[in-house]
């Protein structure tokens, strides 16, 4: 699959985001929305994260929004979360230190007041190359790009949602690609040969998986006074590699000081033994410019 090709997927993925938005210039009444953007100067710290970054201090800028509809028993939830932060170290030059696109479509038909039969998909990838830095001598390795990786996956299943801010899916059926369209990120053997990325081999691009189970959680709650939580945690189960389960934390807890300051922590937990042996960690703390509409 060419790089355009990927391109255009991600941009038909936000085109259909845009569609709710102009559905509800339609009828209003069953939408509620909102989006958030922000800058703030941040303390970065990793540990065993293969996407790249280094601990130091720099500038990190976010948008987020969701619009969420619900008429009778239709539900349609949309979540677009981008994030990117810079750094600079001496004369080092300009350095990334967080680098996240996130995309996810859901909807849902209630059986319940507390489940329904839901299916959607969601897509993760990054913006920039990411890099080891020093990884060999006094050189950069790239180690990640634009679609490499990327994530796509689609699932059908049951939502549990006992409360407002709280809900979990489980997918016995979902499907997986894993794309990867860089070469540039695979390392190579004592011959100078491609070797497997993010668990594509090399020679091919997309990888796809079968899941025979895949659970999302997902908290969003106001824990106190001008103080939000969000967590979300995906577990997949890969047919063909049982034994091997994929785990991914993401939290986020944003302090409105007052209309336009907040504090902001960003944490990222994830284990992915196609990619690493060990967990990897990314944190992110700053204090800066928060617009909510």
């Amino acid at each position: 699959m060419k790089k355009q090709t990927l391109l255009f997927v991600a941009i038909a993925l936000l085109f259909t985001s845009n569609l709710f938005a102009q559905e509800a210039k339609k009828d209003t009444s069953y939408w509620k929305k909102s989006s958030q953007f922000g800058a703030n100067f941040s303390n970065s710290g990793f540990s065993n994260w293969s996407a790249g970054g280094q601990n130091t201090v720099g500038l990190n800028v976010f948008f987020n929004t969701k619009g969420e509809y619900a008429k009778e028993k239709t539900t349609w939830v949309n979540d677009l979360q981008l994030q990117y932060g810079i750094v600079s170290i001496g004369n080092t030059g300009v350095k990334k230190s967080i680098d996240r696109l996130f995309f996810d479509t859901k909807v849902g038909h209630k059986l319940s007041a507390t489940w329904a039969l839901v299916g959607g998909a969601n897509f993760q990838t990054q913006f920039t190359a990411g890099y080891k830095y020093g990884a060999t001598s006094d050189k950069d390795v790239k180690i990640s790009n634009l679609f490499a990786p990327a994530f796509i996956t689609e699932y059908v299943g049951l939502e549990w949602k006992p409360k407002p801010f709280f809900n979990i899916v489980f997918a016995p059926g979902a499907l997986r690609q894993t794309i990867v369209s860089d070469d540039d990120v695979r390392s190579k053997d004592a011959n100078g040969m491609l070797q497997s990325a993010y668990g594509v081999a090399p020679g091919k691009t997309v990888q796809s998986d079968i899941g025979i189970m895949q659970i999302v959680a997902n908290f969003d709650k106001d824990v106190a006074k001008n103080v939000n939580l969000k967590l979300r945690y995906q577990m997949y189960v890969n047919a063909n590699r049982i034994e091997h389960i994929d785990n991914r934390l993401d939290a986020k807890l944003a302090a409105k000081i007052n209309k336009y300051l907040s504090a902001t922590a960003d944490v990222i937990v994830l284990y992915y033994d196609n990619q690493s042996t060990q967990i990897q960690t990314a944190h992110n703390l700053g204090l800066g410019l928060l617009y909510t509409f």
